[in-house]
């Protein structure tokens, strides 16, 4: 069957065929949550089981499975959501990119031991499948069947940790559990709804530039803290890999959390695509402040975690995890203003500003984080990333203020009258003539 998507409303009865705005938020929400959830039990049993090495080379792991569903989203999947058109090639091009992503990263398992990747990487192509057809459900579609997808994984999951933390499988194993069932799960979802499974990649040169362009900005911003990572792991090792990724283990629930409101951030913008320059900018801090609402709370009870709380979830990695809380937490908070930035460039079309951006600012995280980790340990690296953080929000949401501000220059005032206020034969609710 195909994935029902939101249609133009054409009488009182359209609306009442889709979801309401505020109940597909909800369910949104409890989707993140979930997937929230099965993350963090996964990192938190690994973290229990593994030595803080052993963690660091699971952060790594887990690190290439958010670049390549990252990077899908980025090239394929957001521009399904601007567009809301599209659904079939899209699907194509998502499993041509987790091909693509997950050979690389299985090879480099194979070549340097590492189960973790290894499990990665052959789950890829499916994992990458499975957040596509979850965004889109979410986004456009009918946000129940996400729910279940979801409640799915999570069960998967649930069971793979419960064997480890029974001692009855290694960590290595788990991580498998979790990896190749999302990725099962994500081939059998694209079925039941009818995508097409064929890796290929059928858009105009255009639309492959504009992919290319963001996918690029991407590996540069958001990515580049995941690459930064692997940098750190080979000039400061292993062990501080390990200690960034217990603290940000607490902190899954506040990322995946912020991931979930931009599948919600982006159509919410482009509604307001046509309206005033106020109406936009209205729009673009409404919804920084409603995300950052629901962060604020979740960072602060993750930065004031008891002793013994933190001892129960890391074990014995707790000690090396509590000095970072602070400083990652505020990372994280800095997130929400440079996520509805780059979701409104996004919406905007403005590739060009959004790579140049990205080059100064991904430019500067690796070397940034790379000589704080060898000067300061896990605490300079910490302390690098939250500053960095405070700069994205600075720069990513100061430029589409400023983008919106050059648009409305060059707008007549007359075309935004009739943009916001089209006339009474085009409204939903026609204006009677007068007398």
């Amino acid at each position: 069957m195909s994935v029902r998507v939101r249609a133009p409303v054409t009488g009182h009865g359209a609306a009442e065929d889709r979801p309401r705005t505020g109940r597909r938020a909800v369910l949104a929400l409890v989707v993140g949550g979930l997937s929230s959830g099965g993350n963090l039990l996964v990192a938190v049993t690994v973290t229990r089981l593994e030595s803080i090495g052993g963690v660091g080379e699971f952060a790594l792991a887990f690190s290439c499975y958010v670049l390549g569903s990252g990077l899908v989203r980025s090239m394929v999947t957001e521009a399904t959501l601007a567009a809301g058109t599209g659904l079939a090639p899209a699907t194509r091009r998502v499993v041509l990119l987790g091909v693509l992503c997950g050979g690389p990263v299985g090879a480099a398992g194979v070549a340097y031991g590492s189960p973790y990747l290894v499990g990665v990487g052959l789950a890829l192509p499916g994992l990458v499948l499975y957040d596509h057809a979850k965004a889109v459900a979410v986004g456009l579609g009918v946000p129940s069947g996400a729910l279940w997808q979801e409640a799915t994984w999570a069960a998967v999951t649930g069971c793979a940790a419960l064997a480890g933390l029974l001692g009855l499988v290694d960590a290595p194993w788990v991580v498998a559990g979790w990896a190749v069932g999302g990725g099962v799960l994500g081939v059998v979802v694209a079925v039941r709804r009818g995508y097409a499974l064929r890796p290929g990649w059928h858009v105009d040169r255009a639309q492959s530039r504009v992919a290319l362009g963001f996918g690029t900005q991407f590996l540069l911003t958001t990515g580049s803290a995941q690459l930064s990572l692997s940098a750190v792991a080979a000039f400061a090792g292993t062990p501080v890999v390990g200690a960034l990724s217990a603290g940000r283990t607490l902190l899954g629930p506040v990322n995946l959390l912020l991931s979930t409101a931009a599948t919600l951030t982006l159509p919410y913008l482009a509604r307001t695509r046509t309206a005033s320059r106020s109406v936009r900018s209205r729009a673009a801090v409404r919804v920084s402040l409603l995300v950052a609402a629901g962060v604020l709370p979740m960072t602060a009870a993750v930065a004031l975690l008891p002793d013994p709380l933190g001892r129960m979830l890391l074990g014995g990695n707790w000690e090396l995890a509590r000095s970072l809380l602070v400083l990652l937490a505020l990372e994280s908070l800095f997130a929400v203003p440079a996520a509805v930035g780059f979701a409104g460039l996004r919406v905007e079309q403005a590739s060009r500003r959004a790579i140049l951006l990205g080059v100064l600012l991904g430019g500067l995280r690796v070397p940034v984080v790379v000589v704080a980790a060898v000067l300061g340990g896990a605490t300079g690296a910490a302390g690098a990333l939250a500053v960095l953080a405070l700069v994205s929000a600075v720069a990513w949401a100061g430029s589409y203020l400023l983008l919106l501000r050059r648009v409305a220059e060059h707008t007549p005032a007359h075309r935004w009258d009739a943009r916001s206020r089209p006339p009474a034969h085009r409204r939903r609710d026609p204006v009677p003539p007068a007398g």
